[in-house]
């Protein structure tokens, strides 16, 4: 065992294994995380995602919204609803039948204010996937007679129509629907603490940055049909849920009159909805559910908006109304709603 040979080589395999010792200890150490953030354009709006994580998942993040759209966009004339609009088939896939039956228990328990089938109405007036520019009442009592989310029923995957000029525009409920799916992606990566925003809608899991609640600023009703003006109305802290907002002050179009169109399409009348209430933030365990909610109460209204709150425990609301002579606004909330807290 003297071999200077011997101890030599014995010496050089030490080392060896030493090497790759230290090289199996960083492989199987985890990657440090840090916060990411990844930003862009999809249907039509802005998306702004946070996340902690040690991998970026954009891809992953692009390939989700990607899905969701090719099954639930009208605007895509590839999409799944397309097909299902233009009657080529009747087979809704995952996404659809989660968006249909959700929209059928809204539908009912608001007593037809929440209604996806007012989809050749938003078309007649400038806001949908098709602008057929005409808005006399003659045009609206003739599409009435195929709205309605009652006129059709399902057959397990297939969608049944009584009438084959009813059309699906899940525009008030599908971007709340995308923010979850994004969610669900980050949560099947292992991520905890995110903040999913698409154009509003937003999904807050976990903790922020600064380990405390996400801080949702709330914005005040600022006419600004082609610019988005943020002007806080104050500041939530939440988490572990989905918030949404609603209102006529950002997309509204003006008529020949000078006059101002709500992009809010009240399924019963075919008329853009004058609202008593400017904006709906509504918080829910989902933001589908609030998303739909947002929309419900626009059409709703203040009063007939209270007592269906009042229905939902589990989802809270705050509503923004029109002031008076000393003030712009006031601001309603259920008492389930977090505490309103001034911008800085």
């Amino acid at each position: 065992m003297n071999n200077p040979n011997y101890r030599r080589n014995r010496a050089i395999v030490l080392a060896i294994l030493g090497i790759i010792g230290i090289i199996v200890i960083f492989s199987i150490s985890p990657e440090r995380k840090k916060w990411i953030v990844n930003s862009g354009m999809v249907w039509n709006t802005e998306y702004n995602i946070k996340y902690f994580h040690h991998t970026n998942l954009s891809d992953s993040i692009i390939s989700v919204l990607r899905e969701v759209e090719m099954s639930v966009s009208p605007f895509n004339k590839k999409s799944r609803l397309t097909a299902i609009n233009e009657n080529l088939t009747d087979t809704l896939d995952t996404y659809l039948l989660t968006l249909y039956n959700r929209s059928v228990e809204i539908n009912n328990e608001s007593g037809g204010a929440f209604d996806p089938t007012v989809s050749p109405l938003v078309n007649l007036w400038g806001f949908g996937y098709e602008n057929t520019a005409r808005t006399d009442s003659l045009a609206v009592d003739s599409i009435l007679q195929f709205v309605g989310i009652s006129k059709t029923r399902l057959d397990g995957v297939r969608l049944v129509k009584s009438d084959k000029r009813v059309t699906f525009n899940f525009s008030a409920i599908a971007k709340g629907m995308g923010c979850d799916e994004v969610g669900k992606m980050l949560e099947r990566n292992g991520v905890t603490n995110y903040l999913v925003e698409i154009g509003g809608e937003i999904v807050a899991k976990g903790q922020n940055p600064d380990n405390t609640k996400w801080k949702i600023s709330i914005d005040k009703p600022v006419d600004a049909n082609d610019t988005v003006i943020h002007r806080s109305a104050g500041i939530i802290e939440t988490s572990n849920c989905g918030i949404a907002t609603s209102g006529n002050y950002r997309n509204y179009r003006t008529d020949k009159s000078g006059n101002k169109v709500a992009h809010t399409i009240d399924p019963l009348s075919g008329m853009p909805k004058q609202s008593d209430v400017l904006s709906a933030t509504v918080i829910a365990r989902d933001c589908m559910t609030a998303d739909a909610y947002a929309t419900t109460f626009m059409v709703l209204g203040f009063e007939r908006s209270k007592k269906l709150i009042g229905q939902h425990p589990e989802i809270s609301a705050m509503l923004i109304t029109s002031g008076s002579e000393t003030k712009d606004y006031n601001i309603w909330r259920s008492p389930n709603f977090p505490d309103l807290k001034q911008a800085d």
